[in-house]
């Protein structure tokens, strides 16, 4: 039977009053059953889950989309802004563990916890890195899927990408130090030897980009010595290929 919204609120209600230690979970659970109506085992899973999301720790067992929006909410209203970062992290766990054991996307659930960084501080948004690095894993997962499976997904998919605001690092790069490399090259790519794959529109120069042998991130150098002008290709290889080390991107 469907959990109604009446039913949501006052399990929300309970669970915080079970985790505020001003009732027992068993007391929480039979009000639940006995004054809602709610099903024993979902009145469980509610509580269990409003603890787990407010700790910031992973929670295994399912709720709506609906519900989950209501209680992060309230978390917010109750706890805070660490109580509502800590739920978004819970619910990014509960999404990466649910997805890899059943081989589905939960695109509803995507759509709360999308949503809901939005309204992080900028200090408790999201890195860019990890953004990329959950979007590959993704990839790597509908690319081992059946594509009978994954033409479904598409089908009932959202076409519209939905925004997300991450907080990133950057290092402020010498100009002198890319215009230098840019020249010793000479319009060649330094790893490949071969030519630029075609001129910037902005300065008619040869296209190749900047990249750092020992990335900055690693307390590389920025200079002329642990920098080279290499095509856009062998960029890519250096950082995505199979036997390349990854290294800074510029």
């Amino acid at each position: 039977m469907k959990i109604t919204e009446a039913q949501v609120e006052a399990s929300c209600r309970i669970a915080s009053a079970v985790y505020a230690g001003r009732m027992t979970t068993a007391e929480g659970i039979n009000e639940l059953v006995n004054q809602h109506q709610v099903n024993q085992a979902t009145a469980h899973d509610f509580i269990y889950d409003y603890k787990r999301l407010t700790q910031g720790k992973l929670f295994q067992r399912a709720m709506s989309a609906q519900a989950m929006t209501y209680f992060i909410e309230e978390i917010a209203s109750t706890h805070g802004m660490s109580g509502f970062a800590n739920a978004i992290e819970s619910l990014w766990s509960h999404i990466r563990y649910y997805e890899g054991h059943t081989k589905t996307t939960m695109h509803k659930m995507r759509v709360v916890v999308t949503g809901f960084e939005t309204r992080l501080p900028k200090s408790r948004l999201p890195r860019l890195t990890d953004v990329q690095a959950e979007l590959a894993n993704q990839v790597t997962k509908s690319l081992s899927d059946l594509s009978d499976a994954r033409t479904k997904r598409l089908i009932i998919a959202n076409k519209v990408a939905p925004r997300l605001e991450v907080r990133t690092t950057i290092y402020v790069r010498n100009p002198d130090v890319v215009a230098a490399v840019l020249d010793r090259a000479g319009g060649l790519c330094e790893r490949c030897k071969s030519k630029a794959p075609f001129i910037r529109a902005s300065n008619g120069t040869p296209y190749l980009e900047v990249h750092h042998r020992i990335q900055l991130a690693d307390d590389g150098e920025d200079s002329t010595d642990n920098a080279m002008a290499i095509c856009p290709n062998c960029h890519r290889e250096l950082h995505y290929g199979a036997t390349e080390k990854r290294e800074e991107i510029t």
